[in-house]
């Protein structure tokens, strides 16, 4: 097969498989019980569930995908996304909006391939990217990365528009509640949350933040916390919603990883420890946000430790259980709700 044969044969399958429902893909999750209760319009789907960036076999780095009718919005970009959207039964071809909480490397990783496989898949159709102040920045040194491939593969694929003229990025300058984005089906609203109140801000972009999204559709609304400690902003944004996707770690856990891994003294773990509490947010935390926003179910996943040797997870889910009444999920990859 030609290189121009299998370039249209991959965006052949991306058209196919873009538009195809999710209970029919490959690699998925079974359905549970509360995804079949729910208005078949808005599927939520965890492409990666791991927290921080250590790589796992079990879990991916972090990325949530929705779909709303035919319409995909992707909710960051870790390492290996491109790979879970094909298991889930999705090539990033079908991937036109993409919304980044903020720039910590298991966030955003997986970037620079989404844009490459996207971009050769022709034609080279333009992606709106939404993130706080530096997106562009990381846009821009994503194609400088791929400059190199970009020249080469150009003389052999059909005419099309350059990498970084595909990407439209929109950068958040306010903290919010603001509204960010909006189609005939969706509205996104983004607020600050509480990542990085206790970082050195000579350390971010100006303007840096760390975001969490609200999205509200025809047939839900679901929140995605971001990675966030306690956070009067997302407690707001997450009034009523029907799901909260939110990030949880096992401070006890990654104590000893902490220990044990790195040898960290424990004169030198007090910062590490408030920065557990202040800019995570550990299973009580969430339990206690969760029944004050009075949502209706709760999703964890950007999992810390979240190792591939654990097989208890009532770690995560029994303290958010002690304060809120509603549905606790552990979140798994390639699971949809």
């Amino acid at each position: 097969m030609t290189l121009r044969r299998l370039i249209a044969a991959t965006a052949a399958s991306a058209l196919i498989w873009g538009s195809a429902p999710l209970s029919a893909q490959p690699g998925s999750a079974e359905p549970t019980k509360a995804a079949a209760d729910v208005a078949p319009s808005t599927r939520l789907i965890l492409l990666g569930t791991a927290g921080g960036p250590i790589p796992r076999v079990k879990r991916a780095q972090p990325a949530s995908l929705l779909q709303v009718g035919d319409r995909l919005y992707l909710i960051d970009a870790g390492d290996g996304v491109s790979r879970q959207l094909a298991l889930a039964g999705f090539q990033p071809k079908a991937i036109d909006r993409l919304f980044i909480t903020h720039l910590h490397m298991d966030h955003m990783a997986g970037l620079a391939p989404l844009m490459a496989f996207r971009w050769v898949a022709r034609p080279a159709t333009r992606i709106e990217i939404y993130g706080p102040a530096g997106t562009r920045s990381v846009a821009d040194g994503a194609a400088q990365y791929l400059a190199v491939p970009e020249t080469i593969f150009t003389a052999q694929l059909p005419p099309g528009q350059g990498l970084k003229e595909m990407m439209k990025v929109s950068e958040i300058e306010r903290s919010g509640p603001v509204q960010i984005y909006q189609d005939d089906l969706v509205k996104v609203t983004a607020v600050e949350n509480s990542h990085y109140d206790t970082m050195d801000k000579s350390r971010l972009p100006a303007g840096g933040k760390s975001f969490a999204y609200r999205f509200d559709t025809p047939g839900r609304s679901i929140v995605f916390t971001g990675d966030s400690g306690p956070s009067p902003a997302i407690e707001a944004l997450a009034e009523g919603a029907d799901i909260l996707v939110s990030e949880v770690i096992d401070v006890p856990a990654s104590i000893r990883f902490l220990k044990e891994q790195f040898k960290v003294p424990e004169d030198h773990l007090t910062a590490e420890v408030d920065h557990m509490t202040h800019e995570h947010l550990t299973p009580e935390e969430i339990g206690k946000m969760a029944a004050r926003a009075r949502v209706k179910m709760v999703i964890l996943t950007h999992a810390v430790m979240g190792f591939d040797n654990e097989k208890d997870m009532r770690a995560y889910t029994d303290g958010v259980r002690k304060y809120f009444s509603g549905a606790v999920i552990m979140g798994q990859d390639l699971a949809e709700y």
